[in-house]
């Protein structure tokens, strides 16, 4: 209790806000954590056991490499007391203001920030919020039918680590909409296909990568 009480003073003091991003399973929430990290200035997220900035994965371990639903959810939860001490040194190392924890609900997203000795959440943005009802609808119709989920970071990131899920990679035009200023540029996202998951199809729905595309540009 102490040390935590110790910990979120020193976030505060330096100034250290906590977002969330939540929605159900297989909503897009991933597809779409840099548009959301772009609106809020947003330098850090927390997805699936990762810790990502700037499309790289910083530490932890992602959950799409766990063998079994539970132990995925464990990952994602930061249960593991070794993964969780190893993030939390990663973040005292990092320089930054805002950090943003993807989660299935706000209870999830507060979890996690109690895990790594962060604050409460300053602000929970919901799926519904980022993204349309119809793109909301397709992104879990694509995963339950290709076992394929996503991955913000570049191929690279997940090929050196976690060569065994890694499936394809995409890369999307990301317009600074919240930042007109600011210059688009090429983002890339891995698809990877967890060891828990369906065998499916190889490929990813057309439709609702397009919608997830036009949603981003």
């Amino acid at each position: 209790m102490l040390t935590r009480l110790v910990n979120h003073m020193i976030w505060i003091f330096k100034g250290v806000q906590v977002y969330g991003l939540v929605g159900k399973s297989g909503t897009g929430k991933s597809f779409r954590a840099e548009l959301v990290a772009d609106k809020y200035n947003i330098e850090m997220i927390i997805d699936d056991g990762l810790l990502i900035k700037d499309q790289k994965i910083l530490a932890g371990k992602t959950a799409k490499r766990a063998k079994g639903i539970l132990a995925a959810i464990g990952t994602a939860l930061f249960a593991s007391n070794e993964h969780a001490t190893q993030v939390r040194q990663a973040l005292y190392q990092e320089k930054f203001k805002r950090i943003l924890l993807i989660g299935t609900s706000e209870k999830m997203v507060r979890k996690i920030a109690h895990r790594l000795l962060l604050p409460n959440p300053h602000k929970i943005v919901l799926i519904e919020d980022v993204a349309t009802k119809e793109e909301i609808d397709a992104a879990p119709r694509a995963r339950n039918s290709t076992g394929k989920h996503i991955i913000p970071v570049p191929a690279i990131e997940v090929k050196q680590t976690y060569p065994r899920i890694f499936f394809d990679s995409i890369k999307i035009f990301f317009k600074r909409r919240f930042h007109p200023v600011r210059k688009g540029h090429f983002i890339e996202k891995t698809v990877v296909r967890p060891d828990y998951s369906d065998r499916g199809r190889i490929s990813i729905s057309e439709a609702a990568l397009t919608q997830m595309v036009l949603h981003c540009v």
